[in-house]
């Protein structure tokens, strides 16, 4: 600690904060970074910029996070999966958002899998289920492989892997019934099926960098969820099916269907809607989101109509509101530009996550039974 002529300072230097709030200096930064807690930078006698904390804000901050309060959980997990901040940075284990678009969505899956060199097989030999909703055919899918897996209780890296991997490639081809190309060329190719090859290829990457960016985002409801039933051992299976579960209202997975519905109207009658407006504004980040970018400079490459329709629209929601497009309404531009039916957008949500949910799973299996908030009677 800090001391000035026998009194102990008000501030505190981030390695004292982060030892007294018991998380790593990635974790306290990213306190920071996400506003629970303020810093001051200054230059130190060595001539070096460094960050101290106020004592009362680090003290104030662990009694906080120490004592029960009344009608909200705010658990602060550390995870290496990814990284976010309200300034637009998401990274998934370090390597940016816009970057990992341009991977593809399995060499992403895999990164964000921390296993770079799994092997990605067709998914032949599962049957496809009856009518429903799109997503439904993933969920069911997971509920089949389940069944069919003998060592379904095992929980250790390499089965959790498989499994995640396992439940995307047969719920695939349980989607489109193809077994060859890639995730997006195969979804592209049932969505599209009378497209030109060009067309296809175009839509095809598209849909790829949709995938590709929604692989995680952080703690949300459906990876906190995946994480309770980690915590308490179930399998990975059912680990998928409680996040997939979780993501499954229109809240999450399926808020795409409103904010297309919204770029519909604005396209019909060009009136700016009254917030909150389904596809603009988010949770986290206070500008743009950034997995929203890439994904619209794929729609002005299909569309440059639709793309310059969303762009005005984005614009006078900031002027109105001050309101940017999310995830939600790139996936709405990616629907009307390559005229996808109107549950694609939750399809590809759903599908995306399940890397991610599983990458979460392993970092909470060797926790344990962690996640036991108390209720307030």
């Amino acid at each position: 600690m800090e001391h000035h002529r026998g009194v102990r300072s008000q501030w505190m230097t981030s390695e004292q904060a982060a030892a007294a709030l018991g998380v790593r200096l990635p974790t306290l930064y990213a306190y920071v970074s996400r506003g629970v807690i303020s810093r001051e930078v200054v230059t130190d006698p060595g001539g070096q910029r460094v960050s101290r904390f106020r004592r009362e804000d680090v003290v104030a901050l662990a009694q906080a996070r120490s004592r029960p309060r009344a009608g909200a959980w705010s658990p602060l997990i550390e995870s290496d999966v990814s990284q976010l901040d309200a300034s637009g940075r998401l990274a998934f284990r370090g390597v940016d958002v816009a970057e990992c678009a341009g991977w593809g969505f399995e060499r992403t899956a895999c990164h964000v899998l921390g296993a770079p060199d799994l092997a990605w097989h067709t998914g032949a030999g599962i049957p496809a289920p009856g009518a429903g909703r799109a997503a439904d055919t993933i969920r069911w899918t997971v509920m089949r492989l389940a069944a069919q897996d003998r060592f379904r209780e095992r929980i250790d890296p390499d089965h959790c892997r498989s499994v995640a991997i396992s439940t995307v490639t047969a719920s695939t081809v349980a989607l489109t019934g193809f077994h060859e190309g890639t995730v997006a060329e195969r979804l592209a190719r049932a969505w599209a099926p009378d497209a030109a090859e060009a067309r296809h290829a175009a839509v095809a990457q598209a849909v790829d960098t949709a995938l590709s960016v929604l692989v995680d985002h952080e703690l949300t409801a459906s990876t906190v969820a995946a994480r309770a039933a980690a915590g308490v051992r179930a399998d990975p299976w059912m680990v998928l099916l409680t996040g997939l579960a979780a993501m499954s209202g229109p809240f999450q997975a399926g808020a795409s269907r409103a904010a297309t519905a919204v770029l519909r109207e604005w396209r019909a009658g060009r009136s700016v809607p009254p917030a909150p407006v389904p596809g603009f504004g988010h949770k986290v980040y206070v500008g743009p989101d950034p997995r929203a970018v890439p994904l619209l400079d794929r729609v002005a490459t299909l569309c440059p109509a639709t793309a310059e329709s969303v762009d005005d629209l984005a614009v006078r929601m900031a002027r109105a509101h001050s309101l940017h497009p999310n995830i939600d309404a790139a996936l709405g531009g990616l629907i009307l530009a390559a005229d996808l039916p109107d549950d694609a957008g939750e399809v590809l949500f759903t599908l995306a996550r399940v890397p991610g949910l599983m990458a979460h799973a392993l970092e909470e299996y060797p926790h344990g039974l962690r996640l036991r908030p108390r209720a307030l009677s």
